[in-house]
């Protein structure tokens, strides 16, 4: 699964999107991004990544005085446990990083407002639905840009997006989904995500193929 690492900097913005391929690729992306902060007094973040991925990074990174490196979920306030697959109540599973100058005074309660959007979507029927991932990525969201979904019960899913793709899936994502009256909406930043069953983060063979031509077509740069 690819990454694609964007500059979200308060100074200055890169012109290619980097694409990490590995553990090595992404490890070298995110340090790309922590001087870039470092040397702009700017903010950073990451796509979101798999728990494996982003607990190596909050390892390497937790003891850095020059950048804060912030690991936010999204309505979940607790990481999961290492090498675990199941997902406790109040537990994230996909996660980004914000990543800021040490002296901005980036904390973790306004990364995650700031960084991450809860969506709900509700009068949707599930089973005869389109899996949410080949659903949003249907409308041109790229996975990189979605953390968890879960789905609260048959008609209702609650999923996390990076703020720059939210109006993209309440304006389109209705579209790519069976339902009578399906709405979406923004959680308040203050509740936090339901428990229920995590969709796999996986698209279908057609649909990765091209969202993989469309990270081309727009100069995402390759690593690993």
């Amino acid at each position: 699964t690819s990454c694609a690492f964007q500059s979200t900097t308060t100074v200055r913005q890169s012109s290619r999107t980097p694409t990490a391929t590995s553990l090595h690729g992404i490890m070298e992306a995110v340090e790309s991004l922590a001087a870039e902060a470092a040397d702009t007094w700017s903010i950073q973040a990451t796509p979101f990544l798999e728990p494996a991925d982003a607990s190596k990074i909050e390892e390497k990174f937790q003891d850095r005085g020059d950048v804060l490196c912030l690991r936010v979920f999204g309505g979940r306030r607790l990481s999961p446990e290492p090498d675990n697959n199941t997902v406790k109540p109040g537990e994230g599973r996909r996660s980004r990083f914000v990543i800021a100058h040490a002296d901005l005074g980036m904390d973790a309660m306004t990364a995650e407002e700031e960084y991450c959007t809860v969506v709900r979507c509700e009068n949707v029927n599930v089973a005869s639905s389109n899996t949410f991932p080949n659903a949003l990525a249907s409308i041109g969201v790229h996975l990189d840009n979605v953390g968890d979904i879960v789905i609260e019960d048959s008609n209702t899913v609650c999923f996390v997006v990076t703020p720059e793709v939210t109006k993209q899936c309440l304006r389109l994502l209705s579209k790519e989904l069976v339902g009578t009256g399906v709405s979406l909406s923004v959680v308040d930043s203050h509740e936090f995500m339901p428990h229920g069953e995590m969709q796999e983060m996986k698209l279908s063979r057609v649909l990765e193929r091209q969202m993989e031509r469309k990270k081309l077509d727009a100069g995402y740069v390759q690593f690993g």
